[in-house]
């Protein structure tokens, strides 16, 4: 009898450990899908702000020094990043980049530049 409670323990502690596996893998797979739908927001809400800013150029022969001089002639409203705080925005020699700070589960911002002409974090 003893060692039949030895062996049910054993199952039970085996049945535990893939329960545990199986939720961390289930939250892992949630953290990335809900980064990558983050991901794509930004992009989505940073194209709208790229091509008001190559509208602003054409014009004016320059980037803005921030994004509030696209309003309301570029674009109607500054979009936001995901998490819904301001892209940041920083022009230099002729190139900017544009960035979201916090996108899913990242510690690393993510970042549009008009160098690459691409996202990167």
């Amino acid at each position: 009898m003893a060692q039949q409670t030895t062996s049910q323990t054993g199952v039970v502690a085996t049945l535990v450990v893939v329960a545990v596996i199986l939720a961390a893998g289930y939250l892992a797979l949630e953290l990335y899908g809900e980064g990558e739908r983050s991901k794509a927001i930004a992009e989505t809400r940073g194209t709208q702000v790229v091509q008001a800013l190559s509208r602003f150029k054409l014009e004016a022969g320059k980037y803005p020094g921030d994004l509030n001089g696209l309003v309301p002639k570029q674009i109607p409203v500054l979009p936001k990043c995901p998490g819904g705080e301001a892209f940041a925005y920083a022009a230099a020699a002729g190139e900017y980049t544009l960035t979201c700070p916090n996108i899913g589960f990242k510690t690393s911002p993510y970042t549009y530049d008009s160098r690459s002409r691409g996202w990167q974090g």
